[in-house]
């Protein structure tokens, strides 16, 4: 079974792409290690109205949840290099923050 939850903070701003008409947000999220390391900078995707929402209402250091799972891609680059890339494809992201007062400000912004 390929199911996942992660807790953390958005690293980045939510990046909203609509190739061939579908929305795709795409974001990272920095998950604590539980120690003094540091954390793990987890790249994530969603989907379609869901991934519109994400963009509108999510920014750098909310806290969400995030449930999905894991999905692997390879490719080549130009050089010729065998490349991969790990990232959670997030089907429930619940936000367990609220937004800052400019978040507030830039959600009022894009409604008018």
């Amino acid at each position: 079974m390929n199911n996942l939850t992660i807790v953390g903070r958005l690293a980045t701003d939510v990046r909203l792409d609509t190739p061939k008409g579908t929305a795709i947000a795409t974001f990272r999220v920095a998950v604590d290690r539980g120690s003094a390391e540091g954390a793990d900078f987890i790249p994530v995707k969603c989907f379609g109205s869901a991934a519109e929402n994400h963009h509108k209402y999510l920014a750098k250091g909310r806290l969400v949840a995030i449930v999905g799972r894991l999905s692997q891609s390879q490719w080549t680059d130009e050089a010729g290099n065998r490349r991969e890339r790990l990232e959670v494809v997030g089907t429930r992201v619940t936000y367990l923050s609220t937004p800052t007062a400019s978040t507030n400000e830039a959600a009022d912004e894009e409604d008018s």
